[in-house]
């Protein structure tokens, strides 16, 4: 990601909210599958994700915020081919276990968002048709301009009319006091509870609370869907739709999260 300036964003918030790779300890990450469950998030997620990339004729595909993972796996699984990256490093050890594990193929590497035309050109990844940002990423970012900027180059390693797929945590909802965590598309864990702890216009922090008593934060900026929808035209992109809970038709007041297909 990007180094923050000063703003009038930025100057509220926590210099460590900033650090989003402080923000995924090693013990966190190690039980972040645990909060997921891999193979209920892939039952409620369905084909989504691979049939829009099939829609679109997508061969080549950069996750560029892979986690521990589990959509680069799916994809892989799926028989794309797969570049996954993620400026965490915790995150980067746990995806490598995770590739190792299933026998997978996938190139990974740890970077931040601002070093993505060095990792580019040094290890001559080429174009992509379609690049994820999944897992609500962006929102680690706190300021506007610098979104702008890690959305552009995004689309600098897509081919022209190739697809961004983004998605983000539905804020608004959260805002207007309707924070829901179903459990049946994202964290579907039965081990972990999801509550939302400091919450303001600049500030949104998720508590994660295990059965054993452990207790992880992550603090994020709330960016709102139409918000996300303006930065990524600002950015070039055109953003034809947007779907929540992998559906074109949804209450904005109810689903968990947006997910926003763009395209360069």
């Amino acid at each position: 990601m990007l180094p923050s300036s000063p703003s009038s964003t930025t100057s509220l918030v926590d210099p460590n909210d900033l650090d989003y790779a402080r923000q995924y300890s090693a013990d966190f990450v190690s039980r972040w599958d645990e909060l997921i469950d891999w193979d209920k998030r892939a039952l409620g997620e369905g084909h989504f994700f691979t049939d829009m990339l099939l829609h679109a004729g997508a061969c080549r595909i950069f996750d560029a915020s892979t986690g521990s993972g589990f959509h680069a796996a799916q994809l892989r699984k799926a028989c794309f081919e797969v570049v996954a990256c993620d400026g965490s490093p915790t995150m980067v050890e746990r995806a490598k276990v995770n590739f190792d594990r299933l026998g997978l193929d996938i190139a990974l590497y740890q970077s931040d968002w601002a070093d993505l035309e060095f990792l580019q050109s040094q290890h001559t990844l080429g174009q992509f048709d379609a690049v994820l940002c999944l897992g609500s990423s962006l929102c680690h970012i706190f300021e506007r301009s610098e979104r702008i900027e890690v959305l552009r180059r995004f689309r600098s390693l897509l081919r022209p009319g190739g697809m961004l797929l983004i998605d983000q945590r539905n804020f608004q909802a959260i805002l207007a006091g309707h924070f829901s965590s179903s459990g049946q598309y994202y964290y579907c864990g039965k081990t972990a509870k999801v509550a939302i702890g400091a919450l303001n216009d600049s500030l949104c922090e998720f508590v994660y609370s295990f059965a054993d008593g452990a207790r992880y934060r992550l603090r994020v900026f709330p960016i709102l869907p139409a918000q996300l929808r303006s930065e990524l035209m600002a950015a070039g992109f055109s953003v034809p739709q947007s779907f929540g809970d992998f559906k074109r038709l949804y209450d904005p007041m109810r689903a968990d999260f947006i997910i926003h297909q763009a395209i360069a």
